[in-house]
């Protein structure tokens, strides 16, 4: 696990090792959609009340993983082009297929405005329908049963 702070807040991001609770439900994300997809934790230690959020932390693909061992040097550029973004469940308004969905989190841009770094995916897989019609995109999708 690698700890990145800015003014932003703090952020965890892990490796391999296990998962604490509150980043439950996303140990397999790096196997199921790539190693630039990487469990993670923000926090804002301002609002200390506030609990940890999961999130799903993205590099680019023309981006370089750091190394996510806390005792890492840190190097200015180890979160270029990363953006947050949450695990949801869709499913395609015109087929009925269900997708697991990596999508980005705009409302709260906290390491900078790097979507357009990022290729989504827009669309329905299963059926093909466009984004208009299926209601289906981001980052990546993997189709549940």
């Amino acid at each position: 696990m690698r700890l990145f702070s800015g003014p932003w807040g703090e952020l965890r991001v892990f490796a391999d090792e296990a998962l604490p609770p509150a980043a439950g439900g996303m140990a397999d994300v790096s196997a199921r959609f790539g190693v630039g997809f990487r469990p993670a934790l923000l926090r804002f230690p301002r609002w200390a009340a506030w609990p940890e959020a999961p999130y799903v932390a993205v590099w680019p693909d023309d981006g370089v993983l750091p190394d996510l061992t806390e005792d890492a040097v840190e190097a200015s550029d180890d979160l270029a082009g990363v953006v947050l973004a949450e695990l949801v469940r869709h499913k395609c308004f015109v087929c009925g297929a269900r997708f697991e969905v990596v999508r980005p989190e705009t409302a709260i841009p906290v390491l900078g405005r790097n979507l357009a770094r990022h290729r989504i995916v827009s669309g329905c897989p299963a059926c093909g329908s466009d984004f208009g019609r299926s209601r289906i995109d981001g980052l990546a999708l993997s189709q549940l049963p």
